[in-house]
């Protein structure tokens, strides 16, 4: 048997890595700059995904289409980080209180 389709694996891994980069960036980028990185991911996510049509190679598309939509989700994200915080699932930056309602 003869293992040629590298295509699921590479797929999977840019899944996972991604999905993973993200947690954590969403976090982070919450905690210390509120909710303002919000609408930039979503635009950088939204100009990945136009970019796939552009891309000549099936296999770098899906990677492209992938993180793009990875990033758009992140941006997303950010504004439920901020209902997490306020709901007390999430810490809160003493720096950067966040408006209670």
């Amino acid at each position: 048997m003869e293992l040629n389709n590298y295509v699921g694996p590479i797929l999977a891994v840019t899944v996972f890595v991604t999905i993973g980069i993200g947690h954590v960036a969403v976090r982070y980028l919450n905690y210390h700059l509120g909710t303002k990185p919000g609408i930039p991911l979503f635009i950088i996510g939204f100009s990945l995904l136009i970019y796939t049509m552009y891309v000549p190679s099936d296999l770098w598309s899906s990677v492209v289409g992938i993180i793009g939509m990875t990033t758009v989700w992140d941006g997303i994200e950010m504004y439920r980080q901020e209902k997490r915080i306020i709901n007390g699932h999430a810490p809160e930056n003493p720096k950067r209180p966040v408006k209670k309602k």
